[in-house]
């Protein structure tokens, strides 16, 4: 399965939240399960993710997942701008900042968004996108997002 996390993913991974188990429970559950993560090269899941690498050199959550993201190529597939289609996709209510994210699922129909953001799942929902709202628990989000895959 094409797996799009948004930046929850990486803000949980930081001192502020507390929640690295979170996140390191998820990268661990999808490489298992060999999903594939969805990252676009230019973005602010991107700009994220070196900013974040250079705040924190210490944070050992950190700096395994930007070496996952950055040589893992059988668990990350980096999208580049080229491979992105928006012809005919209403972005109006879709928040500036996350408008990269629902791109990505326009042009990867089989990803599913998995997102803690409920109005950005809702809005890639009525964009007839699959979009997926993170709870913290690992094993029911990628539950639901393997059902909604199928559809």
């Amino acid at each position: 399965m094409l797996i799009l996390p948004n930046e929850w993913i990486l803000d949980y991974l930081t001192p502020g939240p507390n929640k690295p188990h979170i996140s390191e429970a998820f990268v661990t559950a999808c490489r298992e399960r060999k999903h594939r993560y969805l990252i676009r090269r230019i973005s602010n899941f991107s700009e994220k993710l070196f900013r974040y690498s250079k705040l924190y050199p210490l944070n050992q959550g950190i700096k395994r997942f930007v070496n996952m993201t950055l040589r893992d190529f059988t668990t990350v597939q980096l999208v580049d701008e080229r491979e992105i289609e928006t012809e005919s996709l209403d972005l109006s209510r879709v928040p500036p900042d996350d408008r990269y994210l629902v791109e990505v699922l326009n042009s990867f129909p089989e990803a599913v968004l998995i997102s803690t953001d409920a109005f950005l799942v809702e809005q890639g929902n009525l964009l007839k996108l699959k979009a997926v709202l993170f709870q913290d628990d690992v094993n029911i989000v990628l539950q639901r997002a393997a059902e909604i895959s199928i559809q």
